[in-house]
């Protein structure tokens, strides 16, 4: 594979090719956590995040039902929910991406949820997949 690319300010232009492991060796890599050396004096300090928050989300107990989370996310655009104890505390988080693995199904006098398998194939609540009948 070829990229052809060259930066200049804030935007690419293709110029001429670049190796795919050229690209690769050029581009930054960050040190893993583990190597980043934080003073103590820094492990004590807090950041305000509440600029980037949402201070009154959309919330569900844990003991929600699939169904009713499914038709939440559904109805009212949700990216995330947030799951909360019976204390009112955070204790989850489902998105969007979570959920979108499932299908949900009804038939005269019978509904349920179906499990999506990526390479096509669908799969039931215990994980046992079957090509879907068109």
């Amino acid at each position: 594979s070829r990229v052809s690319t060259q930066s200049t300010g804030n935007t690419l232009e293709q110029v001429g090719d670049i190796a795919l492991n050229d690209f690769r060796d050029m581009y930054p890599r960050y040190p893993a956590i583990e190597d980043v050396n934080i003073p103590e004096e820094h492990m004590k300090m807090k950041i305000d995040l509440r600029q980037f928050i949402n201070l009154s989300p959309y919330t569900c107990n844990e003991t929600v039902s699939f169904s009713r989370l499914f038709n939440l996310f559904r109805s009212m655009g949700l990216r995330q929910l947030v799951i909360v104890n019976e204390d009112n505390k955070a204790v989850g988080m489902v998105t969007r991406k979570d959920l979108a693995k499932f299908r949900k199904w009804r038939k005269p006098g019978t509904s349920g949820v179906q499990q999506l398998n990526l390479l096509g194939k669908d799969c039931d609540q215990n994980g046992e997949c079957c090509h879907e009948d068109s």
